[in-house]
């Protein structure tokens, strides 16, 4: 009796073991309450989802954090939500948020996070589905991870020492 209690125990433990192995392997994609793995792509994995939480619940002082410290004070995100939905923050109803992807570059010095929202326009009563790209880079390897979604939706002007 006491091996087969033995036989099951080490079957769970390969189940669970397995199970953690998997979830750090896909960056952080499966839930595993409390633990945090995934490495580099957890770490971005878990930064996207608490940014659009911060939106969710129009915390937007804190929303501009995840930027350079630089740049923080000077972020302004109700306008940059607006500019990606076009539709004023807070007539909008952020109901489900999922990362679809993580990708690194090689240099692991720039990231960019796929996000699925699903999102409510309470002035027009739609339901809607978005894709957003966060953009996030960093100095070196051991430096932390900042945003970037001021540059990705800044006036969509032609440099002047350019030709066209």
């Amino acid at each position: 009796m006491a091996k087969w209690w033995t036989v099951l125990a080490g079957v769970g433990a390969l189940g669970v073991g397995g199970y953690l192995a998997a979830a750090h392997l896909s960056g952080g994609a499966f839930p595993t309450p409390g633990v945090e793995l995934g490495g580099e792509r957890g770490e971005l994995r878990r930064t996207a989802l608490a940014f659009w939480e911060d939106i969710q619940f129009k915390d937007y002082a804190q929303a501009a954090r995840y930027h350079a410290p630089d740049v923080q004070e000077s972020v302004d995100i109700p306008y940059l939500i607006q500019r990606i939905f076009l539709q004023k923050p807070e007539l909008l109803d952020i109901m489900e948020v999922e990362v679809v992807l993580v990708d690194l570059d090689s240099s692991g010095r720039r990231a960019r996070v796929k996000t699925r929202l699903k999102v409510k326009d309470l002035a027009l009563e739609r339901i809607a589905e978005r894709e957003v790209l966060l953009y996030f880079f960093r100095e070196g390897a051991d430096a932390p991870w900042h945003m970037r979604l001021e540059d990705s939706l800044r006036a969509a002007e032609a440099d002047k020492g350019k030709k066209h």
